[in-house]
């Protein structure tokens, strides 16, 4: 099983949300259980279920992203979802997302926390990032991001640039920690 075989597409619209809170995880398995009543996940706690996708509820989005209109948007919900286990069996650190089109792939770790969410985000994505490169051909993609989206925190720090620089050092990918996900190509 590969990382693509868990994607699925996005709507073409303007701009949508990637959200990972527990009541509206809660909200989307209710809306789902009558669609598919089998599902496994429908008998997880709702805070063990994934990230996902949100066209309506700006306020409670966790991420942004701008994108267009495009039809060529896909969503893998990694965290809680992509099965990644250490040499003992237990579960290794994810990142909550990954959305990509055909010439970019972006890494998306989701917080809403004040202090160290920075030191916690780069992990989770160093550990995807690997993982990800371990099973797939990251070389596919001409243009590769990670974005550590923070709602308690928005916009854009220069105090990270030390971070960002050491973490694209390390993983030859360009760090934002910024809310809003743009300039996809």
């Amino acid at each position: 099983m590969t990382f693509f075989d868990y994607s699925m597409p996005v709507r073409p619209v303007d701009e949508f949300g990637i959200r990972d809170d527990t009541e509206g995880k809660k909200n989307l398995r209710k809306s789902h259980l009558s669609e598919e009543p089998a599902d496994q996940k429908q008998m997880l706690p709702a805070e063990e279920l994934p990230a996902f996708i949100d066209y309506t509820c700006k306020e409670k989005w966790n991420a942004v992203v701008e994108s267009y209109g495009r039809e060529d948007f896909n969503f893998i919900p990694v965290d809680n979802n992509i099965p990644y286990l250490d040499e003992n069996g237990n579960e290794k650190s994810r990142c909550d997302a990954i959305i990509f089109t055909e010439r970019t792939i972006v890494f998306i770790e989701l917080k809403d926390k004040d202090r160290n969410w920075l030191t916690d985000a780069i992990a989770q994505l160093k550990s995807t990032i690997g993982h990800f490169m371990e099973e797939e051909d990251i070389s596919r993609f001409k243009y590769k991001k990670a974005y550590a989206c923070n709602r308690s925190h928005p916009y854009f720090n220069y105090q990270f640039k030390d971070c960002m620089q050491r973490f694209y050092r390390e993983t030859g990918i360009p760090l934002r920690p910024m809310m809003v996900i743009r300039n996809i190509k």
